[in-house]
């Protein structure tokens, strides 16, 4: 599982992480790096200007096509 959270992945909160942070329970974001903490990444969560340092149980990562939350490449 460790090896799927790298740089440029999208991610959501686990049920786990819903029940510790409440208050990110329904965010998405992108992973931006590591964390001084073993088992933490950086996570810029949309809408966000900084980047949260999250618990690696607390995130989950989104299938790309599961992922309705980025805009959709554009079609010629």
């Amino acid at each position: 599982m460790k090896s799927e959270l790298s740089i440029g992945v999208r991610v959501r909160m686990s049920k786990l992480g819903a029940l510790r942070c409440a208050r990110l329970a329904e965010k998405t974001g992108t992973i931006v790096g590591g964390s001084v903490y073993v088992n933490s990444v950086s996570v810029l969560f949309d809408g966000n200007r900084t980047p949260s340092t999250i618990h690696r149980e607390y995130v989950e990562v989104i299938s790309p096509d599961l992922d309705t939350t980025r805009d959709s490449p554009a079609t010629p």
